[in-house]
Formats: C-alpha cells, structure tokens, sequence
C-alpha cells in the first residue's frame, strides 16, 4: 500500500537524455533507444541512424508530457520500531557497568 505520493512536474523546456544503443551488422547500423524499446532505427551509418532516430523520437514525444513521480516506499514499521530508543542509555554510568558485566559473562568460557 502506498501511503504518501507526490510529484513534480518538469518545465517542458527542459532537455530530456536518453541512452542510445549503436549496433553494427555487417554493412548496416541500429540504433535504438534503451528507455523506448519499440524505438529502433537501422541506416547504413551511425550519423544517419542517429539522425533518423531523433526525428521519430521528436515525432513521438510532441503530444506527451513526461511527468516523473517520487513514491515514497512503506516503511518495515516493525524493523524503525526501536530507533527511538537508540542512546538513550548514552550517558548512564549504571547502564555502562551492566553492560560491561553482561560483556565479561559472555566471555567466560564454560
């Protein structure tokens, strides 16, 4: 169950990056575009499969909007569960000397 959604929308004139994928079989290249895998592109050179790549992404990509969402994931509340008592025994001289005992117990060979 998600508990907490927000999002943040990218002003539109921002640049977007993609990964780009070059292969070359025998006389030809393919490109395509590892975020879009129904994107792909095969010319006789690098230069003209980018470019012809560019082009159907700008196709693509005039009528959407790219709207990236953060979700903030469910916390394990039984693992955060004792977090707040972390330190709080930090400056306790009794607690230090319990805590050495139960150290030297543990050591005692049976």
């Amino acid at each position: 169950m998600v508990t907490n959604i927000s999002t943040v929308t990218i002003a539109q004139s921002e640049n977007l990056k993609l990964h780009i994928l070059l292969e070359r079989n025998n006389q030809d290249v393919t490109a395509s575009v590892l975020e879009l895998p129904s994107l792909k592109v095969e010319a006789k050179s690098e230069e003209q499969a980018l470019e012809e790549l560019k082009k159907i992404i700008s196709t693509r990509l005039e009528n959407i909007k790219v709207i990236p969402i953060e979700i903030e994931l469910p916390q394990n509340k039984a693992r955060n569960h004792w977090k707040k008592f972390a330190g709080i025994f930090r400056d306790d001289p009794d607690f230090a000397e319990i805590a050495e005992s139960l150290r030297a117990e543990r050591n005692i060979d049976d």
